[in-house]
């Protein structure tokens, strides 16, 4: 009775935020449509229709191309920055006019956003009696995250690099290493490289070498096709692109530690340098992770954290861009949910669950915020909480951790009901 009444709850919850999402969606108006976030790689794909491949990174030619699509009198300032691959994902799409485009892969991103996490439950360690009910509220509540609200608005393409993430954890639960790091790769490498940095140290420090062969494949295959797609032009347009994204982002509207950095002490130098301190602290986090991965620690805790951590890290990490943690928040789930087979939710799958809520709540007083501090930017607090959740997880379930806790415990420095009947 206590599963059905929390999968109901849970469900119902989940229900009402989709819905808000769906019909706010629906009422993008025509204009916004044209001007979304998809609109730029529609009219890059409507440049390489065309064999104009090689100026998808030219401003000047890409800008008067959005124009076109637009009202008249419309001004705008969205460059196309992703890499040549996103282009030619959205160029079938080309065949239709850009509301019907924009509305269609919008619904199709949703889709493969939902995909993905049913790809990571169905792969995550849920005890062997478990109720079909509890998985599909799971599948709700990741979809419901706060993240999917202007992924779904915006007709991001960050549900590519979540299916990558879940086909690697599934790969990797199966045994098969190099396909993991495979998908891993190229999800990333074609849309979004830039939020995959800690999970590649995270993968190298792993040492798991078929893995990172994988990787490597995944990555040339999406070089090779945007080299093919654009040419040496082309891919350098893209490398100053980069940079160009990087400095048409206000600062303290990002939600990585660079931007949490930028939100109390704004664009300056100092803010800067701190910020990149504290990118490199996430980047060092994730090696940690990996290496304790590689010596027994659990996948799950592991490369949640890792995940978390690496988006922690970019300097352009947008709300639309935690959709890809949905994933993630099935899979922990799922390991939650094995502490207390008997009965769900247990104590853990509500910390899981509540964890998962507040990252939502967050993301949602962040979404469209670059007012200075106080409180600045408060997602990248809550991504940090989350590495450092799986860096403590993950060393005490390495064999190293474990030995450490018997060793505090016969020295009588343990604390809590052990001591207490001893």
């Amino acid at each position: 009775m206590r599963t059905r009444r929390a999968v109901a709850v849970a469900a119902g919850v989940s229900t009402v935020l989709i819905a808000y999402y769906v019909i706010s969606w629906a009422q993008v108006t025509p204009a916004r449509e044209r001007g979304s976030d998809f609109s730029a790689s529609y009219a890059a794909a409507l440049l390489l229709r065309s064999g104009d491949g090689a100026a998808l990174y030219d401003q000047q030619v890409e800008h008067a191309r959005h124009l076109t699509l637009l009202p008249a009198g419309t001004t705008i300032n969205l460059p196309f920055i992703t890499p040549p691959t996103t282009a030619l994902v959205v160029l079938p799409f080309t065949a239709v006019d850009p509301g019907t485009a924009f509305r269609t892969w919008s619904l199709l991103q949703l889709a493969l956003l939902a995909l993905a996490v049913w790809i990571a439950i169905r792969a995550g360690p849920w005890p062997q009696r478990r109720e079909r009910g509890t998985r599909l509220s799971v599948l709700m509540m990741a979809v419901a995250g706060g993240g999917t609200f202007a992924f779904l608005l915006l007709g991001q393409i960050d549900a590519i690099p979540a299916l990558g993430l879940a086909a690697a954890y599934a790969a990797w639960r199966g045994g098969r290493s190099a396909a993991g790091g495979f998908w891993l790769g190229l999800a990333f490498a074609a849309t979004k490289p830039h939020l995959a940095v800690g999970l590649a140290v995270w993968l190298l420090a792993r040492r798991d070498w078929r893995a990172l062969a994988g990787a490597i494949a995944g990555c040339a295959v999406a070089g090779a096709a945007s080299f093919a797609l654009v040419g040496p032009s082309g891919v350098g347009g893209f490398v100053s692109a980069l940079g160009f994204a990087y400095g048409n982002t206000p600062g303290s509207s990002t939600l990585g530690v660079a931007g949490l950095v930028a939100s109390w002490l704004g664009d300056g130098a100092a803010a800067g340098a701190i910020g990149l301190a504290g990118s490199a602290a996430t980047l060092a986090g994730c090696a940690v992770l990996g290496s304790r991965s590689r010596l027994g620690g659990a996948l799950e805790a592991s490369l949640a954290g890792a995940a978390a951590l690496s988006l922690a890290a970019s300097p352009h990490l947008l709300p639309h861009d935690l959709v890809i943690l949905a994933p993630v928040f099935a899979w922990c789930a799922a390991r939650a949910a094995t502490a207390n087979a008997s009965s769900w939710p247990g104590t853990i799958s509500l910390r899981v669950v509540a964890a998962w809520a507040v990252l939502g709540v967050l993301t949602f007083i962040d979404t469209g915020n670059a007012a200075p501090a106080p409180p600045g930017r408060l997602v990248p607090l809550a991504l940090l909480g989350i590495g450092v959740t799986a860096l403590v997880l993950s060393g005490s379930a390495t064999p190293a951790g474990s030995r450490a806790r018997v060793a505090l415990a016969q020295s009588g420095g343990g604390s809590g009901a052990g001591g207490s009947t001893a």
